[in-house]
């Protein structure tokens, strides 16, 4: 039997193009084969649409989808999980659409489509990706008008036009309901992008780790102010304490015999005693900073705050040595608002094993620079006396400041400090933790990062992987953990000013800021304008929209309706869904009684209107043959033009072959101009 129904000719295009549009997300990340099946489906359905091959036979299918079933399972190991069980979604999508037969099938692929462009947002939030998505939908909507036009003569893009306009009225409905409907946590958590590549700072340092770092301009967070904020100088963002030496590298450490539950407070659970005594400083009104942070992914957990950080919300965990870590690896940008009070860190003990780890240097390291340290011992008792040695030291000696420092030996503190005298500030954190350590004061790095450019239009910070540094924090009595960075004695232009403009007074000069691409972030013009725009209207997007969670919800909504509970929601949601359905119906019945009018029912009345305009007042529900009798009446002189007129027009309007073309209808408006002559 054969098959009857077919898309409509004037929804093939848009239908085809839909399929394309809600695939490409997933082709652009996904394997090369499912790019070629995609174009396969479209070649053949394009030659099925102009009857230049029959529909594959349900063997043929068969064999397609058992091909695009192992395919996946080839690609991804398994056919379970966002990114395998996504691309399975698009693959099947685009064998549905190579069996649309009925109009059944249509329906099936557009609402099948909807799924598949929604799925996109589960690997980048974007705006541009947003938007993209909504374009997508109203395509697909377009699809849905087209296949339900019986008219074969319409046009698609009328179509279009009805889905845009189907979309705008449905934005207001999406706005209420998203500000409006509680924000709940989700029944499960799907890990999205656990496979990809660990990104950022690790959890060790090594001579010449930081540096490498340091030479992309991506983005490691932002931050959001409220109120002051600090300046460059003190912009000091702590990522990572490392406290264990093995020679060469620094890695992280916590006392063996301490627990992690009185190391490691998470909101919630029973307060430890040092964070007892913080918490009690803070509340007696120390001065403090409050800031959200937007961090990019990672697939790590540390965080990075200022000195000493408090967490607000998110779902963040506080240590004793003064980092934020995360509860879950961060596999998606994450925000968090934090505040930070300086002045408590000085109520942080050092415990007897804590002291043992930050005295712990290997026996076999740094001769040379052990016997320095215990030489600044001898002449300055004191554990700050011995610190402004070794900066006094480093400002004395020719040390250099520089991004390519030359590979060092075997034992890397003495070649450094005695031999090549050049490196970056890990080179300046690791030697000096050494030197006071070998001296007898307790002293860790801490790595993360340094400064920040400020945006303008928005006022918040961008911090890049170029602004990664390194520092050390020495224990001075009745001080408690003390921050020297020995950075600072050497390059102070680079915690001023940031790394650019240390570079430029280094030896490399421009050479690096050219190289590294780090130029183009601070010359000016329509360029840094365009950056900047776009770096604040992603960052609105971030918290306004993707940081619109339960804590947000309930401040927005405190704001707008004084006191959040369930019924003044629930009686929010329904008086604005309310007003919005009035406006529709208003709309809708103004639309009503304002029929539209055709082409050529404007065409009659422009010259109907200018008759009697010029003459007696006509009747209205004139034919077009007495509409020429009447001008003829009044006119004699235009009877002529006006037959011309009324006969083209009667051909034009009633002839159902087709409708009027625009040289056609530009015929028809001289006509109606050359009448318009003869009655002045």
């Amino acid at each position: 039997m054969a098959r009857i129904y077919q898309v409509p000719s004037h929804t093939r295009l848009w239908l085809a193009l839909a399929v394309v549009l809600c695939s490409i997300p997933q082709l652009v990340k996904g394997v090369l084969w499912q790019t070629g099946l995609l174009a396969l489906v479209i070649l053949i359905r394009w030659l099925v649409d102009h009857q230049r091959l029959t529909l594959p036979g349900r063997i043929v299918r068969s064999l397609l989808l058992i091909g695009a079933v192992g395919l996946t399972f080839f690609s991804f190991g398994r056919l379970y999980g966002p990114e395998a069980g996504v691309a399975l979604l698009v693959s099947l999508f685009a064998l549905k659409y190579l069996e649309v037969v009925q109009q059944r099938d249509a329906y099936v692929v557009i609402v099948l489509g909807y799924f598949v462009c929604a799925t996109a947002l589960l690997f980048s939030q974007t705006l541009g990706m947003f938007l993209y998505v909504l374009l997508c939908m109203m395509v697909l909507t377009t699809c849905l008008v087209g296949i339900n036009h019986s008219d074969t003569r319409a046009s698609g893009w009328v179509h279009g036009k009805r889905a845009a306009m189907m979309t705008l009225q449905a934005i207001p409905m999406m706005v209420v309901l998203f500000l409006l409907v509680p924000r709940v946590a989700p029944l499960w958590n799907m890990q999205v992008g656990g496979d990809k590549a660990r990104t950022g700072m690790s959890d060790s340092m090594s001579p010449g780790q930081i540096s490498e770092l340091s030479e992309s301009a991506e983005l490691a967070f932002r931050v959001d102010f409220e109120g002051e904020m600090p300046s460059r100088g003190q912009r000091y963002w702590r990522g990572l304490t490392l406290s264990h030496y093995d020679g060469r590298t620094w890695q992280q450490a916590i006392p063996q015999g301490i627990p992690e539950s009185q190391y490691l407070y998470r909101p919630g659970n029973n307060k430890p005693d040092w964070y007892q005594r913080i918490a009690e400083q803070r509340e007696s009104g120390q001065p403090g900073y409050r800031y959200q942070v937007i961090a990019e992914p990672t697939q790590r957990r540390w965080l990075f705050s200022l000195d000493v950080p408090f967490p607000i919300y998110g779902d963040v965990a506080l240590a004793k040595d003064m980092r934020l870590v995360a509860n879950r690896p961060v596999s998606e940008r994450f925000a968090y608002r934090v505040e930070s009070v300086p002045a408590v860190a000085g109520e942080i003990d050092l415990t007897r094993l804590e002291r043992q780890l930050m005295l712990s240097i290997p026996e076999d390291a740094g001769v040379k620079a052990r016997g320095l340290a215990q030489q600044w011992r001898l002449e300055s008792p004191s554990a700050e006396g011995i610190a402004q040695r070794a900066l006094q030291y480093f400002r004395e000696q020719p040390f250099h400041y520089t991004l390519r420092p030359p590979r060092l030996a075997m034992d890397p503190v003495d070649d450094f400090l005695f031999r090549t005298r050049r490196g970056f500030c890990e080179h300046y954190a690791s030697s000096f933790t050494f030197l006071m350590r070998a001296a007898g004061v307790p002293a860790r790095v801490v790595v993360g990062y340094q400064g920040g450019e400020r945006n303008e239009l928005g006022s918040h910070l961008l911090v890049r992987q170029y602004d990664a540094h390194a520092w050390s924090e020495i224990w001075l009595e009745n001080k408690g953990w003390t921050r020297v960075d020995p950075t600072a004695a050497v390059a102070p232009e680079r915690i001023e000013f940031g790394l650019r403009e240390a570079l430029e007074n280094s030896e490399e000069g421009s050479d690096l800021l050219d190289d590294l691409g780090l130029r183009r972030f601070s010359d000016g013009g329509v360029l840094a304008l365009v950056s900047q725009w776009m770096d604040y209207v992603d960052f609105r997007w971030q918290t306004w929209v993707l940081g619109y969670d339960s804590v947000f919800q309930s401040e927005f909504l405190g704001d707008l309706l004084g006191a959040v509970s369930p019924t003044r929601i629930a009686i929010a949601l329904i008086v604005s869904v309310g007003v919005l359905m009035g406006l529709y119906a208003l709309f809708l019945l103004w639309r009503t009684g304002k029929a539209k009018q055709t082409l050529m029912e404007r065409e009659y009345w422009r010259l109907h209107q200018r008759a009697s305009e010029r003459g007696r007042p006509l009747v209205v529900g004139l034919s077009p043959m007495q509409l020429c009798d009447a001008i003829s009446e009044q006119w004699p002189q235009a009877a002529g033009a006006a037959q011309s007129w009324a006969k083209y027009y009667q051909k034009l309007h009633y002839d159902p072959a087709s409708p009027p073309n625009k040289q056609q209808r530009r015929h028809l408006r001289r006509l109606r101009n050359r009448l318009y002559k003869l009655l002045d």
